[in-house]
């Protein structure tokens, strides 16, 4: 006993040294009074609120269970199907249900033969202080209500639905009874969070200690602890504030570091694009060039086979001629490369552009003897540079008739949603390794070795149709299909 007096003696003694002490006294006595007012707070205002609160809650959900089954068995025509219905109720709420015809006999359950088995309608729970002297007793524990619907046949019933108020009661009994070992946790359980927390009062200290340490290092992701309101609560705040601003200040610092580099490797991609352009055009010019000089020299100094002039002179002009065009496509890739910003555009008819360009290739298609398929709509407009996309759509159509074998089809299609146009230029009897799909527009690429200056125009076409899209920010590709090859196309209606 002696020990016990003693050992209570020197708790109290270092109790009140700790009360005594200006910060840490005042955080044990706040801490205290908080931890004990919450926590019977909440306990009252549980056993208080919490049955009337669940009490409503059983009945609002009960009320629309019963109302979501009424317009379920609403929809069906014969009882079979309700009763079923009834049954799986029963099962999902819990509830017990009744269900009479318009005469008054029971339909389900069907083991309820007496009238004292019913429960009446006027059996409900209430939370009634003028019934008893606790406002908080419950007077019954079934709540019943019945409610009248009608099959799609005609038929006229009563449900009853009756829910199992006991658990209401059953769950404040179990509060009461726990009443007073909540009141003696709370207060040990205060006591001791108390005398911890005050004795602990240096954690916040050590916490600011080492998120500056942290900023010291440039790492920012420390937080301090800014629910305190005296010193070291600014003190946290401020720290928090300085990491912020050094946070999105490196943030912003990083992310002009990683564009920079973005655009430095950009401006190298084209760059290397551009080198990769003209080697491609001098070794094109390059080629024609050589044949050209080799058929003049061989004229001019009298070389063996060269003495037909007229022979190699034309030759040579269709030599120039091709070397004409190649230079005209280099020209305006040029332009339009340099004036991606300066397109004008205007609301034009792309079903009527559509028209225009195939009735300029259809003795192209005749000589071909290809079979020509269109479905455009009378009249489809969005904003276009004319001369622009006039220019695409004829190198697409172009490429399709040239590389289409006789007597195959080209097939155009024209569709419109409220936001894009969608075009399609197919051609058939032929189709384009999947490996070489993504090369298609790259500038002097051609699908086949044997598809060169000579047969298969520049390379220059779908580079240019490129280039024109691009500047009208359309989508483009061309895939394989199950008859041949499919250029589409989808055009924004607005820029």
């Amino acid at each position: 006993m002696r020990t016990i007096l003693k050992l209570y003696e020197g708790w109290d003694i270092e109790l009140i040294k700790a009360i005594k002490k200006k910060l840490s006294g005042k955080v044990f006595l706040i801490t205290f009074v908080l931890l004990v007012s919450a926590c019977s707070g909440t306990f009252f205002c549980i056993l208080k609120i919490m049955p009337s609160s669940y009490l409503d809650t059983l009945n609002r959900n009960a009320e629309a269970q019963s109302l979501e089954l009424l317009d379920t068995l609403s929809t069906y025509d014969n009882l079979d199907k309700c009763i079923k219905a009834i049954s799986d109720f029963e099962i999902q709420t819990g509830s017990t249900v009744w269900l009479d015809d318009e005469y008054g006999n029971t339909l389900y359950p069907s083991n309820v033969t007496t009238e004292q088995d019913m429960v009446t309608a006027d059996s409900y729970v209430t939370f009634d202080g003028s019934n008893t002297t606790d406002e908080n007793v419950v007077s019954t524990e079934k709540d019943t209500k019945a409610y009248q619907f009608s099959l799609k046949n005609g038929a006229s019933y009563t449900l009853v639905v009756i829910t199992d108020l006991y658990v209401v009661r059953q769950s404040t009994e179990v509060l009461l009874s726990t009443f007073p070992y909540v009141i003696v946790m709370v207060f040990i359980l205060s006591i001791l969070c108390a005398l911890f927390y005050s004795r602990f009062i240096t954690r916040p200290v050590l916490k600011l200690s080492a998120t500056s340490k942290q900023m010291a290092s440039l790492d920012f992701s420390g937080r301090c602890d800014e629910t305190r309101s005296d010193e070291l609560g600014c003190l946290a705040h401020n720290l928090n504030c300085l990491s912020d601003s050094l946070s999105h200040s490196m943030l912003e610092l990083q992310e002009a570091n990683a564009q920079l580099k973005t655009d430095i490797e950009k401006e190298r991609e084209l760059e290397r694009q551009r080198m990769d352009f003209f080697g491609a055009a001098s070794h094109e010019l390059k080629t024609p060039l050589t044949v050209l000089k080799g058929h003049l020299s061989g004229m001019l100094n009298g070389v063996v086979g060269y003495e037909n002039h007229s022979k190699y002179l034309q030759r040579s002009l269709a030599v120039t001629e091709k070397m004409e065009v190649l230079i005209r496509e280099l020209l305006y890739i040029s332009r339009i490369e340099k004036n991606k910003t300066s397109i004008q555009f205007a609301n034009i008819d792309f079903a009527e552009l559509l028209r225009t360009v195939i009735a300029e290739l259809t003795d192209f298609i005749s000589e071909k003897k290809l079979s020509l398929h269109i479905n455009i709509p009378d009249r489809v407009s969005c904003p276009l540079d004319r001369a622009e996309m006039e220019r695409a759509i004829q190198n697409i159509l172009i490429n399709a008739i040239r590389y289409s074998p006789d007597g195959e089809q080209v097939i155009v299609t024209v569709t419109e949603t409220n936001t894009i146009i969608s075009c399609s230029i197919e051609n058939t009897g032929v189709k384009i390794p999947e490996t070489t799909i993504c090369h298609l527009f790259e500038p002097f690429y051609r699908v086949d070795i044997s598809r060169n200056s000579a047969t298969g125009g520049t390379g220059l076409g779908l580079y240019i149709v490129r280039g024109i899209l691009e500047n009208h920010n359309a989508e483009y590709g061309i895939k394989n299909t199950e008859n041949g090859v499919c250029f589409w196309l989808r055009l924004p209606k607005k820029q």
